[in-house]
């Protein structure tokens, strides 16, 4: 009986050992992944990078917040997947500046604001931001994201220590963030430049075969919506007011450079072919009589560029264009040319409004009506 009491006393001693051996083995293995997170920090929550260690620059949602908390600038370059392209180091010399880039693919005039805020709240004597405005966006509510709010990190997105575990102890931030940036490190692969973050050049086909495959002009759906009603007006001016205006008024010490992204003549092709030009047009009007009279913006429009907006070979498709665009759009914006003020807004408009709707868009394809002509 003595026996038989030493033995179960054994066994329950024993597992006893293993529950504590495996509690702490865990224990060791978290400290362990949060530990090297904390180092590592992939998406510079606690610091800036780590001399020495390789980091991967691919997600923005993720990322944006930290560089805009840890990274030393006094400019920024924000906006949607127009604004991927540009690059930091252009901007440096054009300007005389030390830039980031922060941009957002698929981000609405909302979601870009939000990040301003949290961009003045680490560097409030910011000296200047370049930002793009997509007409395809006007119609926006003020609060509109193409995300649900739930989908966002955003424990990244604040200073609150209490919510960094969903950050340290995230097995999918350590394998696709710290695990990743190690393993960048022990390859001898260079750390990506902010340049290179989210520039997508080497993912897709410019010119007539790239706007081809995401534009078929015979597929496209006549609506004739054409006029934008006050309902619509409204939206626009509290979206702007809320996201663009207030945002400007708000650090009067800083300039902001806003242009609206030049899309291609087949972007207006297309709008024609729905029987909504007129729609664009007026909006775009609209946005840039609200914005010209704002005191720290210097206000650009390239849509008299027909030589930029014509040429495929600037495009992907009918919106998104070439790096070097972005590269061109710098350099024009710090000489002056293209900027819209009270003085030049009229004949802007009315040599705008003359040239896409007097053009032979017919003269862009092929006798199919569907091939896009090589120019």
């Amino acid at each position: 009986m003595q026996e038989q009491k030493q033995e179960k006393k054994a066994k329950a001693w024993n597992n006893k050992t293993w529950v504590i051996l495996f509690l702490a083995l865990s224990a060791f293995a978290l400290l362990a992944v949060a530990g090297l997170t904390a180092f590592v920090d992939p998406y510079f929550h606690f610091h800036k990078p780590v001399s020495g260690i390789s980091y991967q620059l691919s997600n923005e949602r993720y990322q944006n917040y930290g560089i805009a908390k840890t990274f030393d600038y006094d400019a920024v370059i924000v906006g949607t997947s127009m604004s991927e392209n540009f690059k930091p180091s252009q901007m440096d010399a054009i300007y005389g500046v030390t830039s980031v880039k922060l941009p957002f693919s698929g981000g609405s005039h909302c979601e870009v604001r939000e990040l301003l805020e949290y961009v003045f709240t680490q560097k409030p004597d910011l000296r200047c931001v370049v930002r793009n405005i997509d007409l395809f966006r006007a119609f926006d509510a003020k609060d509109d994201r193409d995300y649900p709010l739930s989908s966002y990190p955003l424990y990244l997105y604040d200073d609150n220590p209490w919510n960094d575990v969903g950050y340290l102890l995230n097995f999918q931030i350590f394998a696709e963030g710290t695990m990743i940036d190690l393993a960048r490190t022990v390859l001898g692969k260079p750390t990506m430049t902010l340049d290179e973050y989210a520039n997508w050049m080497n993912q897709y086909v410019f010119g007539p075969k790239g706007i081809q495959a995401n534009y078929s002009r015979n597929k496209v759906v006549y609506t004739g919506n054409g006029s934008i009603t006050d309902t619509e007006y409204e939206t626009i001016r509290e979206n702007f007011q809320r996201n663009v205006i207030d945002v400007a008024n708000e650090h009067p010490n800083t300039t902001f450079y806003l242009y609206v992204s030049p899309y291609s003549i087949y972007f207006f092709d297309y709008v024609n072919e729905m029987g909504e030009l007129d729609r664009y047009l007026a909006a775009q009007e609209y946005i840039l009589r609200l914005l010209v009279g704002v005191e720290n913006v210097r206000l650009y429009a390239f849509y008299e560029e027909k030589d930029l907006v014509t040429n495929p070979y600037n495009y992907r498709d009918v919106a998104h264009h070439h790096e070097n665009v972005n590269t061109q759009i710098l350099a024009w914006m710090k000489e002056g040319h293209g900027e819209i003020t009270s003085d030049n807004l009229d004949a802007y408009l009315e040599n705008v409004w003359e040239f896409y709707h007097t053009y032979d868009y017919d003269s862009l394809f092929e006798e199919d009506g569907f091939t896009i002509k090589e120019p």
